[in-house]
């Protein structure tokens, strides 16, 4: 059984300051209280506070600050 794209991509929360995506595929926007990122065709937003957004490897994407909650596009 084949996995959905979704789920071939991997997400890492480490307590509540930084997160971890995988491959992601594009960063939609960036503030001080939103990162709104999309991988494997659905978008995930991380809501909190002091926010920034750096890439640590290809195709990764690494959020730190003080991380509130994370929401799916409800396409999972």
């Amino acid at each position: 059984m084949q996995k959905p794209a979704m789920f071939a991509d991997r997400m890492e929360l480490c307590g509540n300051t930084d997160i971890y995506f995988d491959r992601c595929r594009r960063l939609l926007e960036c503030s001080d209280m939103l990162v709104l990122a999309e991988l494997g065709g659905h978008q995930v937003a991380v809501w909190g506070s002091g926010l920034t957004a750096s890439d640590y490897s290809a195709g990764g994407l690494h959020v730190h600050g003080k991380i509130a909650s994370v929401e799916f596009d409800g396409g999972l």
